[in-house]
């Protein structure tokens, strides 16, 4: 595909259905079938939906998509985007009152959902009068698709905005960031050879993520990938083995999850050798696999690479479209970085602080001044609010500029610094560092799998040995001078991300 023609999310659609016509792009369950649509029929099916909005709507209109991945989520999304207007992501786990908050802060005035959403639809019309049509998927969608033929879309320019996507950050309300169309274009643009027309990629991750959507959906777009949808978080081992992938794209916590599974299977099977096993669970065409999202173990990707499958971390955040850096998947050294820095985008570090200019930088938070002067200079520049260095081309990682805690001699204690150095062992499940009546304190869930043989003295002294361990290994000023053990897991956000707050804590052993 050449890239100087593609400078909108219209043209990579309707480019990518000239490249690669009727070869499959999309698979998915539907049903015990797995239902197939091509490149062509995707931009066909989009230009049919724009075609029905824009003779519906004269002005430029917001509408908000909800639902699980898949095909009729995709066409909703472009044939929004395509006709000029801007989508909504909307993340498919928020509760009705959430829903219409969103709905009302983006000045939605179609909301397009698939049939589980259906039971909200009358408390959206009650609380969200802007919201002027229900599209279902199931229905209303397949009825327009069926009823329409496809327009010839009028040319919709680099600078429009293509959607408002919402963070889920860990504290504070979450913002609508505006991502332009030349945003997601220079993002799924600014790197080459990522992949061929002959990977499958097996969409993991939730849809509206700006990760799953510019690393999976419209780089596969970008190089003629296969593109198959995980159904289920539940059902991630099933659909490995039915769709057999080339790449897949994670956070840790999934490819940390999997190492766990063949590590006991290999421990109850000493005879079998590790890499058959992963063969097992990942089917026998798995050769990349991407990270990014939270901090992935250099044990974890080393422990991968011995397996045979190439793995590295990326960095990035949704302001960001979302890519900082790639990762170097050749790179077997597993040095703690975070990957390389992508092409066009100009990283700088102020008073420890990373900083990103790039076109991929957003336009600003919808409707919010205060928000977009505090995380954008009048000169371009994007304050991420994380804390690392630069070596070379790649980027380090040391912590968020928000959750430093300040020590009463003045010292700055990066609580993820101390976390990561927890990452890996097999006996902690989640941990939390922060600053308690003037200590750092370590707040543990354990491992139940791992301990559930053990007394609960034994699990204190296991922590309190691995807490003297980590210690050790620091600068006294970085001490953990306070232990606590939780019986129940920490409170997420939707993505499943510690939340740094939490309301109740874990009982104090040390």
């Amino acid at each position: 595909m050449e890239k100087t023609k593609i400078k909108t999310l219209q043209d990579l659609l309707r480019e990518s259905a000239n490249e690669y016509g009727d070869r499959v792009f999309i698979r998915e369950k539907n049903g015990k079938e797995i239902a197939e649509k091509t490149f062509k029929r995707l931009y066909e099916d989009s230009c049919r939906l724009a075609g029905y909005i824009c003779s519906e709507y004269s002005d430029v209109i917001h509408t908000a998509v909800i639902g699980n991945s898949g095909y009729a989520w995709l066409v909703s999304y472009f044939g929004t985007v395509c006709g000029g207007n801007a989508c909504v992501p909307l993340d498919a786990q928020l509760p009705c009152n959430e829903i219409c908050d969103l709905l009302n802060r983006a000045d939605v005035s179609v909301f397009m959902y698939d049939k589980k959403y259906e039971s909200m639809t009358d408390e959206i019309r009650q609380k969200c009068p802007n919201v002027k049509e229900f599209i279902s998927f199931e229905n209303d969608l397949s009825r327009i698709l069926e009823e329409n033929d496809p327009v010839e879309l009028d040319e919709v320019s680099p600078g429009a905005l293509a959607s408002i996507s919402y963070t889920s950050g860990t504290t504070g309300k979450s913002k609508g960031v505006m991502l332009l169309h030349r945003n997601l274009i220079d993002n799924a643009m600014c790197q080459d050879n990522e992949s061929t027309a002959d990977d499958v990629v097996l969409s993991i991750l939730p849809i509206h993520h700006i990760y799953c959507f510019t690393c999976d959906i419209l780089c596969s777009l970008r190089y003629g990938n296969q593109l198959c949808i995980n159904d289920s978080m539940m059902r991630i081992a099933q659909n490995l083995k039915l769709f057999r992938p080339t790449i897949i794209m994670v956070v840790p916590m999934i490819a940390e999850t999997i190492y766990k599974q063949i590590k006991a299977v290999s421990q109850a099977h000493p005879e079998l050798p590790l890499r058959a096993i992963a063969q097992n669970v990942f089917g026998d065409r798995l050769t990349t696999i991407y990270s990014g999202g939270a901090y992935l173990p250099p044990e974890l990707q080393k422990a991968y690479h011995e397996m045979g499958y190439q793995m590295g971390q990326g960095y990035g955040m949704t302001e960001c479209s979302p890519r900082i850096t790639t990762a170097d998947r050749f790179d077997t050294e597993c040095a703690g970085d975070v990957g390389i820095i992508v092409n066009g985008c100009q990283v700088k570090i102020e008073e420890g602080e990373i900083m990103v200019k790039s076109p991929s930088v957003m336009a600003g938070y919808y409707k919010d001044e205060a928000e977009t002067a505090k995380a954008l200079t009048a000169d371009g520049w994007l304050r991420t609010g994380d804390l690392g260095y630069v070596d070379g081309k790649k980027l380090f990682i040391t912590g968020r500029k928000k959750n430093l805690i300040i020590l009463s001699n003045g010292e700055n204690v990066s609580p993820e610094e101390i976390e990561n150095k927890f990452a890996g062992t097999d006996f902690i499940s989640e941990i939390l560092v922060y600053s308690e009546d003037g200590m750092i304190t370590a707040e543990i869930f354990p491992n139940g799998d791992f301990c559930k043989e053990m007394s609960a003295e034994e699990v204190e002294k296991l922590f309190e040995n691995k807490v003297m361990e980590i210690n050790n290994s620091m600068i006294s000023a970085k001490n953990i001078r306070r232990l606590r053990i939780r019986e129940k897991e920490f409170e997420k956000t939707t993505s499943k991300k510690i939340i740094r707050n939490q309301a109740e804590k874990g009982r104090i052993i040390k």
